[in-house]
């Protein structure tokens, strides 16, 4: 299945004092247990620029995003008071810092939020038995010698049966 995406990544300390936003647009393609990025396209704007993100949901569209479960409340609470409410974007319990692999700028940030919603999509259909999907999609990485975390990746209950595979064709 191949489809795209907004990502968006906000510091949670440049929510508080205010500072810039990480926001892409990626191509993404998932097959049997394989995510393959084509593209990855971001930029690094003011906090202002993800209230604009809101008029995609009434496209269809919903941004991606990913934090660590203790920064969930904080976060969701600053986006709505700058102007993104929690309706219009998904996010993966996860820090993408460091999973699945270690990010050192805007791109391996945008790169990681890509992989982790990739691999959900992957999970989307099996994990229906399962709610707690990040359970299940921090165990598929962590069996697949990816990073993650090894408390969330504990707590699941089933796994799917497959290797992951993450790759990523540059064409830009």
């Amino acid at each position: 299945m191949h489809w795209e995406t907004v990502v968006f990544y906000v510091k949670p300390r440049s929510l508080i004092f205010g500072g810039e936003a990480f926001i892409g647009m990626v191509n993404i393609e998932t097959n049997e247990c394989e995510v393959t990025l084509s593209s990855i396209k971001y930029i690094e704007a003011g906090l202002s620029s993800l209230a604009g993100l809101t008029g995609l949901t009434k496209e269809g569209i919903k941004a991606r995003t990913a934090y660590p479960p203790m920064y969930m409340d904080t976060v969701s609470y600053f986006l709505t008071r700058l102007g993104l409410p929690r309706h219009a974007y998904k996010v993966v319990a996860a820090d993408p810092w460091t999973v699945p692999f270690k990010a050192n700028n805007g791109e391996g940030i945008i790169r990681n939020i890509a992989y982790l919603h990739g691999v959900l999509e992957l999970i989307k259909d099996w994990a229906r038995e399962n709610p707690k999907t990040s359970y299940a999609v921090h165990r598929l990485l962590l069996n697949s010698d990816y990073g993650a975390d090894e408390d969330l990746a504990a707590r699941a209950r089933h796994l799917r049966p497959c290797r992951l595979r993450l790759a990523q064709h540059r064409t830009f």
